[in-house]
């Protein structure tokens, strides 16, 4: 993470500051005092390190009030575990900003600023997304568009979410990174064949989770999933084993298959894992009842490397475009019985996976209206499904060069895994954020690029690379001493 320059502030602005736009002494106690006041009236005990004397935080969780009551459970167990966690109501942060941001996600994104230089937080977990599922968008918690223009063969996506700017809030001199260089409240936007008229930093300051809970039931759903995942180890017996599903992903262009060559570098980085297999090349992935046993009975981590859409994920056998394998539509999902035995889910080269932003009330791209995106329904699926799923919120792209990876998505998949299983980061968000450091490090981005499948590529693959989860969360669970 980049060290974080401390704000100057003037007497006048100190004065505006103390009526509205920092975290008030007041405030603050009225706040500590309702989380703690509503955790003694729970079941639980309530326990000595929930209130912090030297007001450092390790987690920001920001959620609508209507879902706060929910999320004190997980406040509760967070701090239980040594991580130092507050909640803010989403209409708080609004008031708190009232001077600072354009838009309610800049409002957010300047109060996490205020939150790294004032509480030292390193996690935000955002609860909230879509309000209905009407034609129109409203949101618990407010999205960015990126508008970075790249075709895909011939069909064109002009924006697309990434939360990555949330997490992204200073830029390389360390001031506040709009992802608005030019002030048009035109964000992140990079036109088809032209430079780019912004120039976001990307590196992660933070490291940003989201839970797109539309009503309270699902955020019990994921409350109830993050701590008993996280109380207590996981048994080897099913944490230690990788899932691997894939086939041939773009036939006969290449003179291997792809998604199982990339998906074997990525076992080797999981040296103490017990390596699962699915590939169309020997018939271990025939169909989905082939991914749907392999998760029921029990894995840490699963890597998809293949095609997607909303609604489902599927790759090709061996040199054959025309025929379709399906390892897991939405409505296979309901088969998933692998209870508390919750894998680490990854999709990033499964193209929309994680558009959290579908809707029943109008038709995707796809044909057909979709209640929930493929890496929401899995992740907050009950009984079983995933407990993170890392996926595209859009469009995402494969590197023409298999032996370096260039750019290419696979390679943010690929080295997840080298940081959990080579460098040992077992924070989630650490492993998403770190992976994210390091592709930028690789594959630097020419801003001044106006080709039609050069370095703008690299840019939207790393911002619609979505963490749906909580950052914060331990891998393979706490050991109970």
């Amino acid at each position: 993470m980049k060290k974080n320059k401390k704000l100057k502030i003037t007497a006048l602005v100190l004065i505006l500051v103390l009526f509205s736009t920092t975290f008030s002494a007041d405030a603050l106690q009225n706040k500590n005092s309702h989380l703690k006041q509503d955790i003694v009236n729970s079941k639980d005990n309530v326990e000595e390190n929930n209130v912090f004397s030297d007001g450092i935080y390790d987690l920001l969780i920001i959620a609508p009030q209507a879902f706060s009551r929910y999320i004190l459970p997980l406040v509760h167990h967070k701090n239980k575990f040594g991580v130092k966690t507050i909640l803010m109501d989403v209409e708080d942060v609004y008031q708190q900003m009232f001077w600072h941001g354009r838009d309610k996600a800049e409002k957010i994104k300047y109060f996490i600023k205020k939150a790294i230089e004032e509480w030292g937080i390193k996690y935000v977990l955002l609860v909230g997304g879509r309000k209905n599922q009407r034609a129109t968008e409203t949101w618990w918690i407010p999205v960015r568009y990126s508008y970075l223009d790249r075709r895909y063969g011939k069909m064109v996506e002009r924006k697309f979410i990434s939360d990555l700017y949330f997490a992204d809030i200073y830029d390389e001199n360390d001031n506040f990174s709009s992802w608005d260089t030019d002030d048009d409240g035109i964000y992140g936007e990079w036109p088809e064949n032209k430079s780019a008229e912004d120039i976001p930093d990307l590196y992660p300051d933070v490291f940003v989770g989201r839970l797109p809970c539309r009503n309270a039931f699902e955020v019990r759903i994921m409350v109830r999933k993050i701590i008993s995942y996280e109380t207590g180890k996981c048994s080897d017996s099913w944490f230690k084993t990788m899932v691997v599903v894939a086939g041939d992903t773009y036939p006969k262009k290449t003179e291997y298959y792809d998604g199982e060559v990339y998906t074997q570098m990525g076992l080797d980085m999981m040296p103490d894992f017990n390596p699962v297999k699915l590939w169309t090349s020997d018939g271990s992935l025939k169909n989905w009842v082939d991914v749907v046993k392999a998760i029921n009975k029990g894995c840490g981590f699963i890597w998809f490397s293949g095609h997607g859409n909303p609604a489902l994920w599927g790759t090709h056998p061996p040199d054959d475009s025309s025929t379709w394998i399906y390892g897991l539509r939405l409505r296979n999902m309901p088969f998933l019985f692998n209870g508390k035995k919750l894998p680490v889910v990854i999709t990033g080269s499964g193209c929309f996976n994680s558009m959290f932003n579908v809707s029943l009330g109008h038709s995707t791209w796809v044909g057909i209206p979709i209640p929930r995106c493929w890496s929401w329904a899995l992740t907050r699926k009950i009984n079983g499904g995933s407990i993170a799923t890392i996926g595209a919120t859009a469009f995402s792209y494969e590197s023409p060069d298999i032996s370096t990876g260039n750019g290419g998505i696979e390679w943010l998949d690929m080295h997840f895994f080298g940081e959990y299983g080579l460098n040992n980061t077992d924070i989630l968000g650490e492993t998403w954020g770190n992976t994210i450091s390091s592709f930028l490090q690789n594959f630097p981005i020419i801003w001044s690029d106006n080709s039609s499948n050069g370095t703008a590529l690299i840019a939207k693959n790393v911002e619609e690379w979505l963490l749906i989860g909580d950052p914060s969360l331990k891998i393979g669970g706490y050991p109970i001493i």
